[in-house]
């Protein structure tokens, strides 16, 4: 897997792990129970990813990524039920989150192209035409997904897998530190991200170097875990789970 730095683990072999239900439906769950929690996990995992995506499209020819990821974000998590309709579509959710942004983005600059067309002409505004409704953007998400280009959907993708990986960072650090096992995280971090032998690291964290790689081990499985975990609670189906990981470690390792 990869920690800080993006550097791979030595060794590190797929293997599968189970899905724990109740964290694998967190997201579906929130959003049918609290809408409004929901949108702010949303817009605090997802937002940045979706602006790598729009900086690497030819979407940022239309503003600025930050403007046009909040008016697409604005426009559709204030209906309750687009979340939900994306826990039907069998999509992970930042790549449902990428096909709306898309969708919405060319609907509403072709929507104000044909406006200016239509006032050009002296129509009166208010027979203006109606923008991008909801419904076909969600039946196009979930059917028709919209033409990606590759080096935007890399963006997305490795914008994602950072923030996912963090987040398992933090999950497991802050979870070695309430178990008494901070000791565990350093020497990981040291014979991982700094390359420092066991030898070195582990008298020097407390740890017997008899156990030194044992430790590393239980710490590595703790952190795919809890990347499984993340990538459930995106939507990506079991049987998906090990192609995405082989992906975030093809973009970050």
């Amino acid at each position: 897997m990869w920690l800080e730095g993006h550097v791979a683990i030595d060794g590190w072999v797929p293997r599968m792990t189970a899905f724990p239900t109740t964290q694998a439906t967190w997201l579906v769950r929130t959003v049918s129970e609290n809408p409004a929690a929901a949108r702010v996990f949303v817009l605090d995992r997802y937002f940045h990813p979706l602006c790598a995506y729009v900086r690497s499209s030819q979407l940022r020819a239309l503003g600025e990524p930050a403007d046009l990821v909040n008016d697409f974000l604005a426009a559709r998590l204030g209906d309750d039920a687009y979340l939900v309709r994306w826990s039907a579509s069998g999509l992970p959710l930042r790549r449902w989150l990428a096909n709306g942004l898309l969708i919405h983005t060319r609907n509403t600059v072709l929507a104000a192209r044909r406006r200016r067309e239509l006032l050009s002409r002296d129509v009166v505004a208010q027979e203006a035409i109606a923008s991008d409704s909801v419904s076909a953007e969600d039946v196009s998400n979930a059917r028709n997904s919209p033409a990606h280009e590759t080096d935007a959907l890399l963006a997305l993708e490795r914008a994602w897998a950072i923030r996912a990986v963090t987040e398992a960072h933090e999950r497991i650090r802050t979870e070695l530190q309430a178990e008494g096992r901070a000791a565990w995280w350093e020497l990981f971090r040291l014979h991982t991200i700094h390359a420092m032998a066991y030898a070195k690291v582990a008298p020097a964290v407390g740890i017997p170097l008899s156990s030194a790689s044992s430790v590393h081990r239980q710490v590595v499985d703790r952190l795919r875990e809890a990347l499984v975990d993340i990538l459930s609670r995106d939507g990506v189906a079991p049987d998906e789970v090990e192609r995405e990981l082989a992906l975030m470690q093809d973009l970050l390792g």
